[in-house]
Order: C-alpha cells, then structure tokens, then sequence
C-alpha cells in the first residue's frame, strides 16, 4: 500500500470521528440561540476560547512533541511508559495551580457561573489521551472518544439547558462529558509513575519552547472573541461566534490532516527522506485542491442561498460573515508542511518568534482594526495575520526540505 493511500484511509477513519465532533456545536447553536439568546452566545464563546487557551498549559506539547514521541519510539515499551508517566504528572500539578489561579482570580473579578463551571474543561484536558492514540495512529479508537463524549454533550445540552439563564453549563456540559470518556480511555495507556523532580524540570524545559508557540498561534485564534466582546459586546460577540462557526469546522479538519499526515511524515523523512518530501508534496496538493473546490462552493451557496431561508437576522448576519472567511483555510493549509518540517528538524525558536509576533500582530490590528471598522476589521485583521504566518513559515520550512 503506497503512503499516501495509508494517509487517505486514516484521514477517512479518522474523519468520520471529526464529523461528530463537527456536527454537535452545529446542533447545540441554534437551539442554545433560541432558548438563551445571541448575546449569551457570546459569553459562551469567550468562555470557550479561555479555556481553549488554557488548557494548552496542561497538554504542553504532547499533541506535538508527544505524538512524534510515541510514533518514533511506539515499540520502545519502558521508555515510552516513564515518558507518559512524567507527561501525566506534569499534567496533574499544572492542573491543580491552574484550577486554584483561576478561581482566586474569578473570585476577584466577580465573573459569571459559566466560567466556574468551565473550569471542569482544564480536568478533562488532564486526562485527555487522544495525543498517545494519534501516535499510535490508531484512530479508531480516537473515533470512540470523539463520538461517545460528543454525543453525551448533545443530550446533557438538551436535557440541561431548558430556560434562558441555564446557558451558564454549556461549557461545563463539555467539560464534564469529556473528562468522563477521556478519564476511561487514559485509564487504558500504559505508564509509570516514578518520575524524579530532576526528570520532571528536564521534560519541562525541553517542551517549553513549543507551548509558549502553541499557545501563541492559539492566542491570536481565539484573540478576536476578546477583542470584539471588548469594543463590540457581548451580542456582536455572539455574532461572530456564529461566522466563525465556519473557520471551526475548517480547523477541525485541517487537525485532522495534521494529525494524520504528521506521524508518517515524521517516520518517512526518519526512513526515506526523498519518500518523505515526496508524500508531504502529494498529500498537500491534494489537500489544497479540495479545499479549494469547498470554499468556492461554499462562497457561491453563501452569496446565492442565504436569502432564500427565513432564520432569525443575527444568525443571518452571522452567516452572511461566514462567507468573507471562506478562503481563510487555505491559507492556513499552505503552512501545514513547512511547520511540520520546522517540527521535525526542532526548530522550536522559530515556531516561537512566528508565533509571538503573530500574537502581538494579532493583537494590535485586532484592537484597531475592530474599533475602525467593526466586525470587518477584525476579518481582514485575521487574514493578515494568517499570511503573515503562512509566508514566515514557507520563508525557513523550504530550504530545509531541500537540506538533503
């Protein structure tokens, strides 16, 4: 079987999964919408794209780092054990300090209960294993813990969310059906807990140069909900929550492609270096061609369909914005390999400086962007940033490809 069929029928497993996972926000917003309104809406996504943020402090790397680790040692048994077993320690101290700052700093700041009961997201991330199983490549199982949690969350939703002040769970309810399958699933990895502090302070300094990316490229994702509930508000917020539901569903699936196409990237270049640059090139341009044949189709049906449904005039106006961020994915897809390769060859510090700058950019045009020119501004504020992004990782991922 050729390396790029092996991709296509992971991506097609692994796939299936994320179409659950895509599906539930669109089956919880409208009614969510309908029952607590827009502007709660709002709230529920800064909530959410806190936590998001968060959260990326107790994962630290591992769906990165982590997943090269399992995929280039998955045979290695002892090793890969104590190399869990420090992850999971790591994991339960800097969930214990998180959960107690933020509710001393909720406490100060007299927020609302949909940020306490969102707290229950950083206990899911804690036991979250879909990193080890992405390693594995074993997607079906990752398959099995998307499903099950995401379909508890729609029935909790359902069943929970009943009366307008009641959208204070919503973040909670995700947070609780996660740590439940996420808690059974990491009960099954294997690993040690022996790990000395000297080992722990090594793992902590050896990943912390692909967090601080991490969460810099996922700051300035999740920048414009701050920065529009900021100058705009809580309804304006709930407005672009809906038009960004698109730029989700197109993340989801580019993580897919990550997630797939990464561990046998990683495994061909250890290998074959010219099979590796060959797969990455193949799959890539097929991933670019699909996503090009989508978010046309999607601009047209935007632009010629969204009259012809009689839905509520925020959601509408929600929709209507969607399609200004069609082509946004592209762009996005454009910088898979390059940072795939700066991935691979440990390049860390330029991950880094990418992505702090993007931060900042992101930032700065956001906050003069969106009070310029409102919700518009804060497009062309992301699509900058984003070929700011995509251009900087071409510029040093290329000639590395050509390294041999």
């Amino acid at each position: 079987m050729s390396q790029t069929k092996h991709s296509l029928i992971n991506f097609i497993v692994h796939g299936a999964g994320q179409i659950v996972n895509l599906l539930a926000p669109f089956i919880v917003m409208p009614y969510i919408i309908k029952v607590c309104g827009v502007e709660n809406w709002g709230k529920i996504g800064v909530a959410t794209s806190l936590f998001i943020v968060l959260c990326l402090l107790i994962e630290f790397g591992s769906n990165l780092i982590g997943v090269k680790e399992v995929s280039a040692y998955r045979n290695a048994t002892n090793y890969l054990k104590k190399y869990i077993g420090t992850l999971y320690q790591y994991r339960m101290f800097s969930t214990i300090i998180l959960l107690g700052i933020c509710t001393f700093t909720f406490l100060i700041l007299n927020v609302e209960a949909v940020f306490y009961f969102g707290l229950l997201s950083l206990v899911a991330q804690l036991f979250n294993p879909i990193w080890f199983f992405q390693g594995l490549e074993d997607f079906k199982t990752i398959n099995k813990i998307i499903i099950i949690s995401k379909v508890l969350y729609v029935v909790l939703v359902f069943i929970l969310v009943r009366k307008t002040e009641d959208y204070v769970y919503v973040v909670g309810i995700l947070g609780f059906a996660n740590t439940l399958v996420y808690a059974y699933y990491y009960s099954k990895i294997p690993k040690v807990f022996n790990t000395s502090q000297k080992r722990l302070l090594s793992f902590v300094k050896k990943n912390q140069a692909i967090v601080v990316s991490n969460f810099a490229i996922t700051f300035y994702s999740n920048a414009p909900v701050f920065i529009i509930s900021i100058f705009l508000g809580d309804f304006y917020t709930g407005v672009y929550k809906i038009s960004d539901m698109i730029i989700t569903v197109f993340r989801s699936y580019l993580g897919v492609f990550f997630n797939v196409s990464y561990p046998r990237y990683c495994y061909l270049l250890q290998e074959k270096w010219s099979e590796g640059i060959q797969y990455i090139r193949k799959i890539t341009g097929l991933n670019i061609l699909f996503l090009g044949f989508i978010t046309t189709l999607l601009f047209l049906l935007y632009i010629v369909g969204i009259d012809y449904f009689n839905i509520e005039t925020s959601l509408k106006e929600g929709l209507s914005l969607s399609k200004y961020l069609c082509f946004l994915p592209i762009i996005i897809a454009l910088n898979i390999p390059y940072y795939q390769t700066l991935l691979y060859f440990h390049k860390t510090k330029t991950l880094v400086n990418f992505s702090l700058f993007g931060a900042m950019a992101m930032f700065v045009l956001g906050t003069l962007l969106t009070w310029k020119f409102h919700l518009e501004g804060t497009i062309v504020s992301i699509y900058i940033v984003e070929m700011f992004i995509t251009l900087a990782m071409f510029t040093k991922g290329k000639p590395l490809l050509n390294a041999k």
